[in-house]
């Protein structure tokens, strides 16, 4: 019998990966970075934000933090405010991350009611 739910519950993941394809979210952050892509200018400043918190990412999960790192992280965010694309960008990514949270709470639920997480 655990085979034909775990059957269900990955449907269930897979019909939730489609739906998400399909949320206004997905498709006003495609949208976005479609536009970002297109420009240039833009796309230089995202690549190089990208980089930069990708280093910052790694240097935090070896406990290796480098204060130069951050301080270029800020300068490149810095930089990337100026552009009204980026700022668009960062708006839908926050919206999207809105969604995958609220949806991260609904999976997680069974586990917070077996450990008593959330009280």
């Amino acid at each position: 019998f655990g085979g034909i739910i775990m059957i269900n519950v990955y449907d269930t993941a897979n019909q939730l990966e489609k739906d998400l394809r399909e949320s206004q979210e997905y498709k006003d952050l495609q949208a976005v970075v479609a536009k970002v892509k297109a420009d240039d200018a833009t796309f230089a400043v995202y690549k190089k934000l990208r980089e930069a918190q990708k280093t910052l990412q790694e240097q935090q999960m070896q406990g290796t933090l480098d204060e130069k790192v951050m301080k270029s992280l800020q300068e490149i965010s810095q930089e990337a405010s100026q552009y009204p694309l980026m700022m668009e960008l960062m708006e839908k990514e926050r919206a999207i991350s809105v969604l995958i949270d609220d949806l991260n709470k609904i999976i997680f639920k069974p586990l917070s009611e077996v450990y008593d997480i959330e009280g």
